[in-house]
């Protein structure tokens, strides 16, 4: 049975830069409360009219040159989004096409902000039964559309931001993916949702009322989130170093994929970690859901933080509640 392993990484962020102060007058908070109730001071958004699947496509490309791959040797593409391009098709098949790739599966995954781990282990399974050779992992999102600057989205849109990643996995002779491990816990997801438009709601998806109350907007208690989320991402990251049979003390690097970058950096301290081998993700760039993993992990490399045969670790939690972890040699 073949081993799976990373060949390439990218990312791509939009240009503009949000800071807090952008942010504050209209949500009626200061920079200062923003980044205090946060631990988020600036964040990327895109340009009318670009989707996931515009950024998905740049950092594929990206990663497919540095494994000295073209588009036309991919032969699968998962794409990890929570926030689609179209209700349908996926983001998956629209950047297909504006890759040039050829006409294999490319669909989406929706895991929300742990997408990106579910559809690696996704990815890992179909190289390991012999069944695909170069497969593009792409999480992307584009938050910034579906946001509400007013005071009453003032707890939850200074978190996200817009980005995408991409990881290319393909077969080698040494494993590449150590260990994966992925869970979901729909109890109470009430704390993490956003519930219109919705399919079941006749006859147009969506009420005048519920638009009026602003239900269309994403919905968050991050207290209530925060507890199960920095036991969890502690659980899956011992869970998984244990299954590969790997030390804490071994990782390089461990990039933990959180909306608030002070309960991963939590989790992490947990492991006995040292901040200087930990990512919290949202620290960089805002929350990315779906991109934040390829993203962070497509830094490191690029920036020589990571090289050939280290260990990171991957962490992810969020809105399911869905989290997992995955352990990778690079």
């Amino acid at each position: 049975m073949p081993a799976s392993a990373v060949l390439g990484c990218g990312a791509s962020l939009p240009s503009r830069e949000v800071t807090n102060a952008e942010l504050a007058a209209s949500l009626g908070l200061s920079a200062d409360a923003i980044a205090a109730q946060t631990g988020i001071t600036t964040r990327r958004y895109v340009d009318e009219g670009l989707g996931p699947s515009d950024l998905g496509c740049d950092a594929a490309r990206i990663a497919l040159a540095r494994a000295g791959r073209e588009p036309a040797d991919v032969d699968l593409i998962f794409f990890a989004t929570m926030t689609s391009d179209l209700a349908f098709p996926g983001s998956g098949c629209l950047m297909q096409t504006k890759l040039a790739a050829p006409t294999v599966g490319a669909y989406d995954l929706r895991a929300q902000c742990a997408g990106f781990l579910f559809a690696l282990a996704s990815a890992d399974r179909f190289v390991r039964a012999g069944r695909a050779r170069a497969v593009l992992v792409v999480g992307g999102e584009v938050h910034s559309t579906a946001l509400d600057f007013s005071p009453n989205g003032a707890a939850v849109t200074p978190v996200f931001g817009d980005g995408a990643g991409a990881v290319l996995l393909g077969p080698a002779g040494a494993p590449g993916v150590l260990a994966v491990a992925l869970h979901s816990d729909p109890r109470d997801f009430e704390r993490f949702w956003c519930e219109f438009p919705a399919s079941r709601n006749r006859p147009a998806r969506m009420t005048r009322e519920a638009a009026e109350r602003g239900l269309h907007y994403y919905r968050l208690d991050a207290a209530a989130v925060h507890r199960q989320a920095e036991a969890a991402l502690g659980d899956v990251a011992r869970e998984v170093l244990e299954r590969a049979g790997v030390p804490a003390a071994r990782l390089a690097l461990a990039i933990v994929h959180y909306f608030d970058p002070r309960v991963a950096r939590r989790a992490a301290d947990a492991l006995g970690l040292a901040s200087e081998r930990v990512v919290a993700t949202a620290e960089a760039a805002g929350h990315v859901a779906g991109g934040g993993i390829p993203i962070a992990l497509a830094d490191a490399t690029a920036a020589g933080r990571v090289g050939k045969d280290d260990l990171v670790l991957c962490l992810a939690f969020g809105a399911g509640m869905c989290w997992g972890a995955a352990l990778l040699r690079l």
